[in-house]
């Protein structure tokens, strides 16, 4: 057996819009039956709640075929990070005991946007980045560290754009994918260096208009956010709705130099219904809300793991087991597939 226990902090995110929201019945593949032939009987037990552009957050796709990408350029905190931060190719999601980082990653398998990547058969260039504590990604990038005084995590957003464009890379505009997954490190800042949140927010916009602009020429984005994994705050929610605003101006080529197709994925919808419900952890096919092993002074550790990590909703504390990495890349596809706007 691999794993350990461990109770992660929880901080999950938004409330999304009412108006022009509806629940979904999630994709087959996530059916809520007993069945562990798919993901060990880990399920979706959500669906998104699409929106329109102009109104309030929301899972929206405006304008994007994912089945079209050949590459996806990924930036983020260690949610998102592969175990190397230069785009080069990810070593083996395979876990070593007693470390419980499958080839660096803080997960015990693949990551949410590699999931996507082999489901759709494009190449990954992650540039995501953890903070090693020691040589263990217990936290992850915040959107610029100038920010927030309390955060010694020394890699932020800016630093990750830097070294993505240094390499002057030549990406065709019309096949790449650009996703953007910050927000969690920031937002537990705030907690302590006050609401800079919007600060935070239009960072992830400033570098938006940046890969929008020549030479990049990007012009297909996807954010993701889960601020508070669980917890929700009113600076937060205005964080989350000024990134979505921001989106929809692009997109009409406001404030940018050609307008942009996006899409937003709200993965609070998982985090609140398994840690808050409705519907509830069990709903999804787990049986415990804490983490299977367990980080210290010396980092993080699978000594004394539990023994059923499949069904722990965290595998190292606050991060998602490979099967939460799973669902969260079915959630994107469903918001893919489903939130299409108009």
């Amino acid at each position: 057996m691999y794993l350990p226990l461990a109770l992660a902090a929880l901080l999950p995110a938004a409330l999304l819009s009412s108006t022009h929201a509806a629940l979904l019945t999630p994709l087959p593949r996530q059916s809520s039956d007993s069945s562990t032939s798919y993901n060990d009987g880990i399920h979706l037990a959500v669906g998104p709640e699409c929106g329109t552009p102009d109104g309030n957050y929301s899972d929206i796709n405006v304008g994007l075929d994912l089945q079209s990408f050949k590459t996806i350029v990924s930036f983020g905190d260690s949610y998102t990070d592969g175990g190397r931060e230069d785009g080069g190719p990810l070593a083996p999601p395979i876990v070593v005991y007693p470390n419980p980082e499958a080839g660096g990653r803080s997960t015990n398998g693949k990551i949410w946007v590699e999931n996507i990547a082999d489901d759709i058969g494009a190449r990954l260039m992650d540039y995501a980045a953890c903070a090693l504590f020691p040589r263990m990604c217990q936290s992850g990038a915040v959107t610029d560290l100038s920010l927030w005084p309390s955060n010694p995590t020394p890699v932020d957003f800016l630093d990750q754009m830097a070294t993505f464009l240094n390499q002057s890379n030549n990406l065709d505009p019309t096949t790449t994918l650009y996703t953007i997954f910050f927000g969690i490190n920031d937002y537990q800042a705030s907690l302590i260096d006050g609401d800079h949140m919007p600060q935070a927010a239009q960072v992830i916009l400033d570098q938006i208009q940046i890969l929008a602009a020549p030479p990049t020429n990007a012009r297909a984005f996807l954010i993701t956010d889960v601020y508070g994994r669980g917890a929700h705050s009113a600076w937060g929610e205005a964080y989350k709705q000024s990134i979505y605003s921001g989106l929809a101006q692009f997109q009409q080529g406001t404030n940018i130099s050609a307008p942009v197709k996006w899409a937003f994925g709200n993965f609070a919808r998982i985090w609140d219904g398994v840690l808050d419900g409705p519907p509830g952890y069990r709903a999804f096919g787990y049986t415990n809300t804490s983490a299977c092993t367990t980080c210290g002074s010396d980092g993080c550790t699978m000594v004394g793991a539990c023994d059923d990590p499949e069904h722990y909703f965290y595998w190292i504390p606050g991060h998602p087991s490979k099967e939460g990495m799973r669902i969260m890349a079915d959630y994107v596809e469903e918001v893919f597939a489903r939130c299409s706007f108009p």
